[in-house]
C-alpha cells in the first residue's frame, strides 16, 4: 500500500486518507455563498490594516481580524467560487495527505494572511475589499512544488512536469501584473494579483518547514 508522510514523528498517513481540512474549507465556502454571508462583514479591507491619509491603521476592531481570515469564504459569483474550489479540491487534498491535517491548516491560514497583506500593501485603492480563497490556494501551489510525492509511472511524471510548468507560468503572470498593473477600468484590475504572489511566496517558504520528518529505520 502506498504511504505518504503524515503528522508527528515516526507516524505515516495512508495516501488515500480523507483530506478533512480541505473538505471543510470547501464546505464552508459553499455554505457562505449559498446562504449569502455579507461580504462587508468578512471581506479584508486593506485600509483597516495599513491605514490611509484620513484613516489610521491597524484598527483595533474585530472587523479587521475577521476580514483578515474570513475573506477566503466570500466569492463574488458562481464562476469565482467554482474555479477556486475546482483547484482547491485536488491540490489541497494532495498537500494535506503529505503534511497532515494540522500542518495543512497552518499552511492554509498562513497563505490566507500573506495573500491579504501582500495585496493590501500593493493596492492602489486600499478601501477596495479583498474576497476569495485564491491567495491561500496559491500558498498550496507553492507548497506542492516542494511536497509533491515522487511519481513512478511515465504518465504521472509527465503530468508532474506539466503542472510544474503551469505553476511557473501562473507565477510569472502574477508577477507581471504586480510589476505592471492593468488599467483601472480593465477587468484584470479586479483580480487580486498581489494576493496570488503573496500566497505563492508563503507556500514556497513554509513548505520545507512543514515537511514531516521521515521515520527512522530500525
Amino acid at each position: 500500500m502506498a504511504l505518504a508522510l503524515g503528522e508527528g514523528r515516526g507516524r505515516t498517513a495512508v495516501a488515500g486518507a480523507p483530506a478533512h481540512v480541505t473538505r471543510a474549507v470547501i464546505l464552508a465556502c459553499v455554505f457562505a455563498f449559498v446562504f449569502q454571508l455579507p461580504p462587508e462583514s468578512f471581506a479584508f479591507v486593506p485600509a483597516y490594516f495599513f491605514g490611509t491619509v484620513e484613516l489610521a491603521g491597524p484598527l483595533p476592531t474585530s472587523a479587521l481580524w475577521r476580514g483578515l481570515f474570513g475573506h477566503v469564504l466570500i466569492h463574488g459569483d458562481p464562476v469565482h467560487l467554482l474555479t477556486n474550489m475546482a483547484v482547491l479540491w485536488p491540490l489541497g487534498a494532495s498537500v494535506e495527505r503529505v503534511v497532515g491535517h494540522g500542518r495543512f491548516a497552518l499552511l492554509f491560514a498562513a497563505g490566507t494572511v500573506a495573500g491579504a497583506l501582500t495585496e493590501g500593501a500593493l493596492a492602489a485603492d486600499r478601501m477596495a475589499p479583498l474576497v476569495g480563497a485564491s491567495g491561500a490556494i496559491c500558498a498550496l501551489m507553492g507548497a506542492w512544488l516542494w511536497l509533491r510525492p515522487p511519481e513512478r509511472s511515465p504518465l504521472r511524471r509527465w503530468l508532474d512536469r506539466t503542472l510544474r510548468v503551469a505553476v511557473a507560468l501562473f507565477a510569472a503572470l502574477n508577477l507581471a501584473m504586480v510589476v505592471v498593473p492593468p488599467a483601472p477600468d480593465s477587468p484584470l484590475a479586479e483580480v487580486g494579483w498581489g494576493a496570488h504572489v503573496g500566497g505563492l511566496l508563503a507556500g514556497l517558504l513554509l513548505a520545507p518547514l512543514l515537511r514531516p520528518r521521515r521515520p527512522r529505520r530500525r
